[in-house]
């Protein structure tokens, strides 16, 4: 499995911060999804966007994990019958699968929508362009 994108790059270039076990963990999921998206394409790219694009999902895997885990932002507190509310990422009956492919689906668009990777049509294998 090939990741887009390493530790050093997140926190040197991007300015993440996950620690490194979590960044591990995410980074994963995040370059397989990319992979997905592309047909595998991403594998044979180079460009910096596909780093980018691996930390930003990686970042999103890791924000909706906090929320579920209860580490997410409070919304309000109410101490007489101990009440707590956190803010929520997802719309009302969203998984949290279809929550991070949603949120994912949005940065891997503005990260490689220019550089041609999330093209789905056919070429007609000709070298010059139409």
């Amino acid at each position: 499995m090939k990741c887009y994108a390493d530790y050093p790059f997140y926190t040197d270039k991007y300015h993440g911060r996950m620690d490194e076990a979590d960044f591990q963990r995410h980074i994963i999921t995040a370059s397989q999804y990319i992979k997905y998206l592309t047909k595998g394409r991403s594998d044979r790219y180079d460009g910096d966007e596909l780093k980018y694009a691996a930390c930003e999902s990686a970042d999103v895997l890791f924000s909706v994990s906090r929320s579920l885990s209860g580490m997410g932002e409070k919304k309000s507190e109410n101490t007489d019958g101990y009440s707590v509310s956190y803010v929520t990422q997802g719309k009302d009956g969203e998984t949290s699968e279809e929550l991070s492919n949603r949120k994912m689906n949005g940065v891997i668009r503005k990260w490689l929508l220019p550089t041609g990777l999330l093209y789905a049509g056919a070429r007609c294998g000709h070298a010059y362009k139409h």
